[in-house]
């Protein structure tokens, strides 16, 4: 089954290619489904940097709803939520009109008050445990069908006690809650400069000792890298013990069973 649930935009702030561009391309590719999950803004403007604008919610709803129609594949309406319990009315109200959220802590909070990204600044042995905390707390929330690379605390960052500690933590919650962990291939295509980086082997090791199935995206900002990393997805989840899960819609909302072994 060819299906992409991580798929970004123009809309996400730092995304490209119109929502009927992905769509024309995945029809084209022959995809049993797709779903769009833009970074969710928030009110206030917080990430507004790397995030829509909030004023341009309704429009982008409106064009996956609209872009849908005549596409022989279900077409999914989603968003990916930065998690923080002060929003939690906020994330719910959103969630009632749209089908489906994963998650993706892409920001720590410090105890200064100042946020942490993995991304350019890598984290402390303190941020990766809040890293950890934030990741439970986001599946415990009940909102989000999968959580989004969770292992992308390593993006700048070596495999050592604390980051074993955090994937046990993670991977725990997942197996105890059932919440599907997300194998990203966008992390493919970062250069780690000799730090673990993601999809992390180590990781998806400890991983497969909670979980045995896991869902694959691509993580698209590019409609040409729709499809691109999906090969090297499923081969390092092959690699790593992990089946791959296939989505399907049921009563309206978002499911996930193990693909048929061939």
């Amino acid at each position: 089954m060819l299906y992409n649930l991580h798929t970004h935009s123009r809309y996400c702030g730092h995304g490209s290619g119109e929502i009927m561009d992905y769509l024309s391309y995945a029809s084209g590719k022959g995809f049993s489904f797709l779903g769009f999950s833009e970074h969710c803004p928030f009110p206030t403007g917080r990430f507004r940097s790397t995030r829509m604008p909030y004023s341009e919610m309704e429009k982008y709803e409106n064009d996956v709803r609209s872009s849908a129609s005549g596409f022989s594949f279900p077409v999914l309406l989603g968003y990916e939520i930065d998690y923080m319990e002060e929003w939690r009315d906020y994330f719910r109200s959103v969630r009632e009109r749209v089908d489906y959220f994963t998650a993706g802590v892409h920001f720590v909070e410090r105890p200064d008050g100042t946020f942490r990204t993995p991304f350019n600044d890598g984290f402390s042995d303190d941020d990766v445990r809040r890293y950890a905390e934030q990741a439970v707390k986001v599946m415990e929330s009940g909102l989000v069908s999968f959580l989004a690379h969770p292992d992308v605390f390593l993006c700048r960052r070596h495999f050592d006690s604390v980051a074993e500690e955090a994937s046990r933590m993670i991977a725990s919650a997942s197996a105890s809650l059932s919440v599907p962990l997300e194998i990203n291939g966008n992390g493919m295509l970062k250069d780690s400069e000799g730090y673990e980086g993601y999809p992390s082997g180590n990781f998806w090791r400890i991983a497969s000792e909670y979980v045995d199935a896991a869902v694959i995206s691509t993580d698209a900002h590019t409609v040409s890298n729709l499809d691109r990393t999906i090969p090297y997805v499923r081969a390092f989840a092959e690699k790593a013990g992990i089946a791959v899960l296939e989505p399907y819609v049921s009563d309206g909302g978002l499911s996930f069973r193990k693909e048929p072994q061939s």
